[in-house]
Formats: C-alpha cells, structure tokens, sequence
C-alpha cells in the first residue's frame, strides 16, 4: 500500500509541471509553433484564417451564435481548446508560441438580430427604371459574345436559369479586391479578364446583373453596408446583385464573388429578407451554390453588411446613355426603422448622391415587364 502510494506521490511530481503548462496567469494555454491557426463553429471548419499576434492583447476573435450556443474549438498546428459560446459574452485564453511568447485570445459571441423596415407603405414613392429594349445593342453583344442562351438553355425555370448564370460569372476570374477596370460594364470587365486582370466584388455583381439582363430576366446591383459605414476605415460595404424571376413575381439575391442565392422553405430570398431569416429562421436557411458555397461561412462573414441597401434609379444596360435621376440623385437607400442616415463612407467619402427611404414597397416594386412577361410583384 505504502509503495503504491509513493509511486503516485512519484507520478504526480514528474507531471506537475505539465500541469502547469495549462495554465497562465489564470487562463488556459494552449501551445503552438505556428503563428496560423484553424477553428472550428459547430461542425464547420474555418481554417488558414487566423494569425497568432502575441502583440495583440487581447487579440479579439468574434464568434457567430445561432442558436443559443455554439461549441467553438481553436486548434493551432499542435492543440486545440474548446468553450460552449453565448451570445453576448467573452471568453479567454491564451496561446503559447514557440515556448516564448503569450498571445492573449478572446472569444467574443454575438447573435443575430432582424433589422426593421417600414412594411405599411405600399404604394412606392418612386420609380425605378430597368431594361425594356428586347433590341439593346449593348445586350445583344453581350449575349451572342459569351453564348448565354446556350449557357441557360434547359433550365426547368427562371431561378435555375439564375443560378447558372451567377455560378458562369463567378467562374471567370479570382476576387482581387485592390483590381478596378477601365470601364465598369460588362464588356470592358469581360474582355480585361480575358487578358488575366481579376476584379472585386462589384465586378462580379456588375457582369453578373448584365448577363442575367442579356437574357430578359430584369437585375439591378445592390450595395451592402454596414451598419458603421461612417467610422470604419475600409471593408464598410460589399457589392451583390438582385434579379426579378417572373415565374416566381419576386425578387431574389445572387452573390457573384460567392456564387450564392439564399432560400428559405425553397423559396429563394431577396437581401432584405435573407437578412430576416438569418436572425430568425437561421436553421432552415439554405445557400444554394452550384459550386458548393459554405452556408456558415458566408452567413457570418456577410451578416454585417446586411444593414442599409441601395440600388441605382436607372437600372438600364449600356455605355452610350445618360442615366435619369431624382432630384439630382442617381441611388436610393434603404436605411432601417430608427436608424441613422449615413452622409459619410469609410470616414471620408461624401455620400451624396442618394435619396433614402425606410419603406419596402419602395425598394421592392416589381418592375415594369415586356407585355409577354408576367407583371404582378411579390
């Protein structure tokens, strides 16, 4: 018995200081030899996207919870550690690098919450215009150039039709988020791609609007902002795309840098209802991608943008045209119930050529269709 127990006392003695290793000044340590590390929310992966700054303290790693919790695992290139997440709070640890230097890391959940916007308002108070020419030059070219039809051709209806074009787009460059070309349309953007230049976001949803407009279904850009557009430095927006689908009367998001349509109950979803159903109906929420968009990680990473909207007056494809505008404003915002106007993007850019609006109806009205085409809205 006596021998026994020495050999413990023994045992515990020769492991003490591997003990003390799991913990710093209070906090749990996990060591690392790498400065790239992995994590893991729920059951998807986000890996090669965070760096170790033992400089940062702390360093802040803001965690997405949908429902109620989420089992959150870090894992560097040789350990790991794992918290049950809330919303709303904060949990620390710190990650030991190259036996030398501590990196406090905090873990901080955050929900989701419904933006509110005027639904009472029915009757628009403006007029958007989009493309009416069946005969549009500019179309016309862009149609017969890169063979769209052949590119839609069988598709069961008009949200395929929509999905096999946004995933063409997505196809045909790498983001480059620093790259603008010459001219933003569509034929420049396609034709600079063609000699190797790579665009950001706004290209995909600028080509994408064009090709979905070449083959007669009606799409409009959308600007993304957040909901700190007037005081953050650089990342404050994001651009996407939106197409009316006659078959279902209703406007539908696409994202071309992503290859992303959002749907609910098979429904597909516009922006502002895609933002709505990440708040409130995260778990039936569907990301369709014809080349296999993550839903977890690009719910959480377009999340904040999903804030205030806006889409230009004059919709309508070519080069060669003035555009109309209201009052000397060529956008309208949508900004939510309460919110603040934003006059200022990223600290220092004047935002002057909007007119804002609180209301649905207003962003939403369906537009004016070829007699052949069915007109009422959802």
């Amino acid at each position: 018995m006596k021998k026994s127990f020495s050999f413990m006392l023994f045992m515990l003695v020769l492991l003490a200081p591997a003990f003390a290793q799991k913990v710093y000044k209070g906090l749990p340590v996990i060591k690392a030899t790498a400065t790239v590390a992995d994590y893991r929310i729920g059951k998807e992966w986000v890996r090669g996207n965070w760096n170790i700054s033992p400089q940062l303290s702390p360093d802040v790693l803001k965690v997405p919870v949908h429902n109620g919790k989420e089992i959150f695992t870090f894992h560097t290139n040789t350990d790991s550690i794992s918290f049950k997440v809330q919303a709303g709070k904060s949990y620390r640890f710190y990650v030991n690098l190259n036996d030398t230097a501590y990196a406090l890391t905090e873990l901080q959940g955050y929900g989701f919450e419904a933006v509110e916007f005027n639904k009472k308002q029915v009757v628009p108070a403006y007029t958007l215009l989009y493309e009416q020419d069946p005969n549009n030059a500019y179309l016309q070219q862009l149609r017969t150039t890169y063979n769209l039809d052949a590119l839609v051709a069988g598709a069961a209806n008009d949200t395929e039709k929509a999905l096999r074009m946004v995933n063409w787009v997505h196809q045909q460059w790498q983001h480059n988020g620093m790259n603008e070309p010459s001219n933003p349309d569509a034929l420049t953007i396609l034709a600079e791609v063609k000699d190797g230049k790579q665009f950001r976001c706004v290209e995909y949803g600028i080509v994408t609007t064009a090709c979905l407009n070449a083959i007669g279904l009606p799409a409009r850009t959308m600007g993304l902002k957040m909901k700190e557009v007037e005081t953050i430095e650089s990342g404050a927006g994001h651009v996407l795309l939106e197409v009316y689908l006659p078959d279902l009367r209703k406007w539908v998001m696409l994202d071309g840098q992503f290859d992303v349509m959002p749907v609910l109950n098979n429904v597909p979803l516009n922006a502002v209802e895609f933002q709505q159903a990440i708040a409130n109906n995260y778990n039936k929420l569907e990301i369709r991608s014809l080349s296999g968009a993550g839903k977890m990680q690009y719910v959480n990473w377009v999340y904040p943008y999903l804030y205030y909207f806006d889409v230009r007056f004059d919709n309508r494809e070519g080069v060669a045209f003035e555009r109309e505008t209201i009052d000397g404003k060529s956008s309208l915002m949508l900004v939510p119930v309460g919110a603040k106007v934003p006059e200022v993007f990223q600290r220092k850019y004047k935002m002057g050529r909007y007119k804002y609006t609180n209301s649905l109806s207003d962003l939403y009205q369906a537009p004016v269709l070829p007699a052949a085409t069915t007109t009422a809205a959802r």
